[in-house]
C-alpha cells in the first residue's frame, strides 16, 4: 500500500519497471515525469517497500530506470564545466550509461549491461565505438564498487567469486552434451512459447485495466488486491511444501 501511494501522489513518473520508459527516452520519445528527482524518490522507496512485502517484484527494471535518472543528473551538477553536458545528445548518452549500470550491477554483467542499452538504441547515431568502450568502463566500475560493498557487508574478502564481479564462466567437457543440447532446445522453444503466451494475455489483461481501473481509489484496491494473493499464495505453497 505504501508502494501504490508514493506512486500514485508523489511520483507517478515511477509508475512501471522503467525500462519502456528508458527506451522511448533513448529513442527520442519524451515520457513526461520520467526523469525526475521525485520519480527517483518514488522508484527507490516503492521498490523496497514492493520487495518487503512479499510482492513478486523484479529488480532489473528499477535499477534500470534509477541509473537512468541520475545519469541525467550527473548533467546538471553544480559543476560549470559540466553545463556542456546539458543537451539532448549528452543526456541521452548519460541516459544510456546510467541504465547500462543498472543492468549491469542487477546481473553482475557490465559486458551485458553495456549491450542491452546498444541494443535498445541501437539505430540512433549518438552510439560511436569510443562511446560503447566509456559506457563498459562505467558499468565494470558499478559492478566492481558493488562487488567491494556487498564483501563488506558479509565480511569477507573480495575475491574473483564476489558478487559483482566480472564472470566469462568455464567451458567443460561432459559425456552427456549431446542430451544437453536437446534439452536446452526444448526448454528453449517451451519457454518462447510460454513468453509469447504471456505477452498475448498481458496485452488483453492491459487493455482491460485501462478500461476499468480509471481512478486512483481502484489502482490502490487493485494493487492491495494482488499483494494480498501473492502473499496468500506463497504462504500456501511453503505450507504445503513442508507438509
Amino acid at each position: 500500500m505504501i508502494a501504490v501511494l508514493l506512486t500514485i501522489y508523489v511520483g507517478p513518473g515511477a509508475n512501471g519497471s522503467g525500462t519502456v520508459e528508458v527506451m522511448g527516452l533513448l529513442n527520442g520519445i519524451n515520457f513526461p515525469m520520467s526523469i525526475q528527482v521525485d520519480t527517483l524518490f518514488v522508484k527507490i522507496f516503492g521498490t523496497l517497500f514492493a520487495i518487503c512485502g512479499g510482492l513478486a517484484v523484479g529488480k532489473e527494471g528499477p535499477l534500470l530506470h534509477i541509473g537512468a535518472i541520475i545519469g541525467v543528473m550527473v548533467c546538471y551538477m553544480p559543476v560549470k564545466s559540466f553545463r556542456v553536458l546539458q543537451n539532448d545528445v549528452n543526456k541521452r548518452q548519460m541516459i544510456a550509461t546510467g541504465a547500462s549500470c543498472g543492468v549491469g550491477c542487477a546481473f553482475g554483467a557490465p559486458i551485458g549491461g553495456a549491450l542491452f542499452s546498444y541494443e535498445i538504441s541501437k539505430p540512433n547515431t549518438y552510439w560511436t565505438f569510443s562511446m560503447l568502450w566509456r559506457v563498459f568502463f562505467a558499468t565494470s566500475l558499478g559492478a566492481f564498487t558493488l562487488g567491494i560493498l556487498v564483501s563488506m557487508k558479509e565480511g569477507i574478502t573480495v575475491s574473483g567469486n564476489s558478487a559483482g564481479a566480472i564472470k566469462f564462466g568455464s567451458l567443460t567437457t561432459v559425456d552427456n552434451s549431446l542430451y544437453d543440447l536437446f534439452a536446452a532446445i526444448l526448454i528453449g522453444a517451451f519457454c518462447g512459447l510460454l513468453g509469447s503466451f504471456f505477452i498475448y494475455i498481458q496485452t488483453k489483461m492491459t487493455k482491460l485495466r485501462k478500461l476499468y481501473i480509471n481512478t486512483n481509489l481502484k489502482k490502490i484496491l487493485e494493487a492491495v488486491f494482488f499483494a494480498f494473493i501473492t502473499a496468500a499464495g506463497f504462504y500456501l505453497a511453503v505450507l504445503l511444501t513442508k507438509e
